[in-house]
């Protein structure tokens, strides 16, 4: 019964031990898990932000390079050298034709050096028609002509992205407008006018939102106020231009966020409102602004180091976001499914914790057994000899330090070996077992009982003040074993001669001690037994 409180107490601790160790192991896999997945997040964000990018660039090229040949077209170069109609017309088709073919340009205009408008071909929503003379606009005063007009040979101005306006509202369905342009010269290289193209960025805006399907990510393309031209929640978008969305701007969303957002070409951060990652789009390279030629729309060559992105006129932040809330909830599900696991491998740890307890029980049982039956008397349950040796070693010099006195009792049983005699050996043996609980009775908890063999016992008495402490104890243990025993349904008699030693009158020496007490012993017994004799000094 108590081998089976303890093993159920070891089963429980070892099941501790599993339970932890499992635990530390869940929560290490959690840990890496946790860090892979949102490595892996974040690469994947950087690795989609870059493809937009790309696409967007290829967008910008294409516009660039129709810019170029546009500008460089013979029917206008002949059109300005000779301002004929035929060639008037012949500049007409060519403009129809690319606003056919490509259907993504709003606008293709040639305006003179005064900002009037030559020639201009509608996209008219998928029917291009060229406009006719009566219908063609002074356009001198607006920014986006004076601006391409003051640039080099080959050098291209590009407008922010907006909304576009049609006597003087927001034309609806929402068009979203890029203005890019280049100046046109004549064979003499002399200023004559510029080429305007209206990119519908609609399509852009579209492809952006497109890849944004391939990743976690929530994206979103923001000016440099902060305003959102494309966003997953469509009534925060052109809060620039339309009226009471004034405070939908990112910037006041996530200040925090947008102030490196907006201070870096890019960007990535998981902060407590989820993970960001950004890029910065640049419609034109520096080097085309100053007419050198087109190159990567994505890759400004101005010095990041020594120029801070916002001072630089065109470019829009590529943002994606992770909220916490997203972010959470896939660690929670990777939680949830790493807790079933442990939850599931919890039963397995049961059957080897209960052999193990069972196994340590047993060893320390067998443990036990093999101190107990080297230091105890199996049948009385006393210290043998050995131990005895022991506990008067330890005893002897406490008392020897202290300069305390101690006594040592010899004890031999009288009429033992009648009872064994009469009654047989196992009356005997029952006979000691009650003689160990008698003398037991008559000492404290300090002192110590053994049995040396046989029907020889000893008593220490560890601590004693005068030569009546053992007298007295000696009285008392032969009067307890005077007293009848009742063995096998027999009144059985028995009575015991005790010779005693103390310390230090008797001697210094433990085998001193030991000789003398046996003496002293065999002089009670000479005595008439029943009787006890202190050693002689």
């Amino acid at each position: 019964m108590i081998n089976d409180k303890k093993t159920i107490t070891h089963f429980f601790a070892i099941l501790l031990i599993f339970v932890s160790v499992l635990a530390g192991s869940i929560s290490l896999i959690y840990f890496l898990e946790a860090k892979d997945h949102l490595k892996r997040l974040k690469l994947e964000e950087q690795m989609n932000l870059k493809l937009q990018l790309a696409l967007t660039s290829k967008n910008f090229e294409t516009i660039i390079s129709d810019l170029l040949f546009l500008s460089e077209q013979n029917e206008l170069l002949d059109l300005i050298k000779f301002n004929d109609k035929t060639y008037k017309v012949l500049v007409s088709n060519e403009y129809l034709t690319m606003a056919r073919t490509k259907k993504t340009y709003d606008q293709i205009r040639y305006l003179d050096n005064t900002g009037m408008e030559i020639v201009r071909v509608n996209f008219n929503n998928g029917n291009p028609e060229i406009v006719k003379d009566p219908d063609l606009q002074f356009k001198g005063d607006r920014y986006y002509f004076k601006e391409t007009f003051m640039l080099d040979a080959n050098g291209i101005f590009v407008s922010p992205l907006d909304l576009n306006i049609e006597h003087g509202s927001i034309e609806t369905p929402l068009k979203p407008i890029i203005r890019f342009g280049i100046p046109v010269f004549n064979e003499n290289q002399q200023k004559c006018g510029v080429i305007l193209i209206n990119y519908l960025a609609g399509k852009m805006l579209a492809t952006i939102g497109e890849t944004a399907r391939l990743s976690p990510g929530k994206t979103m393309l923001i000016n440099p106020e902060g305003f959102w031209l494309l966003s997953p929640d469509k009534d925060e978008e052109w809060g620039f231009m339309i009226k009471g969305r004034q405070d939908k701007n990112f910037s006041k969303k996530f200040p925090e966020e947008w102030n490196k957002i907006a201070s870096s070409k890019s960007y990535q951060t998981n902060d407590r409102n989820g993970l960001f990652t950004s890029a910065t789009i640049y419609p034109l390279r520096q080097e085309e602004i100053h007419g050198l030629g087109p190159t990567s729309a994505t890759d400004p060559v101005v010095d990041e180091n020594r120029v801070d992105v916002k001072s630089l006129k065109y470019y829009w932040k590529l943002v994606s976001y992770i909220p916490r809330h997203d972010l959470n909830s896939g660690m929670r599900s990777l939680f949830l499914k790493l807790l079933f696991m442990a939850i599931a491998l919890l039963p397995v740890t049961t059957i080897p914790s209960w052999l193990i307890a069972k196994a340590i029980i047993r060893r320390k049982s067998y443990l036990i057994e093999l101190y107990r039956s080297a230091n105890y008397d199996k049948l009385t349950d006393l210290p043998n000899r050995a131990m005895f040796m022991d506990r008067f070693n330890e005893i002897f010099k406490q008392s020897r330090r202290y300069k305390r006195k101690l006594a040592l009792l010899f004890i031999d049983l009288d009429g033992f070996k009648s009872v064994n005699d009469t009654l047989g050996h196992d009356a005997g043996d029952e006979l000691l077992i009650e003689v160990a609980k008698r003398l037991k009775g008559c000492v404290r908890d300090s002192d110590v009982v053994a049995r040396l063999g046989g029907d020889e016992f000893t008593v220490i008495f560890s601590t004693i003040t005068s030569l009546d402490d053992p007298k007295l104890g000696a009285q008392k243990i032969l009067q307890n074993l005077a007293a009848p025993f009742s063995i096998k349904g027999h009144d059985t008699r028995i009575s015991a001669s005790i010779g005693m030693s103390i310390y230090p009158d008797h001697g210094n020496d433990i085998e001193v001690l030991l000789k003398k007490a046996d003496n002293a012993m065999y002089l009670a017994k000479e005595a008439g037994k029943n009787n006890y004799k202190l050693s002689p000094v």
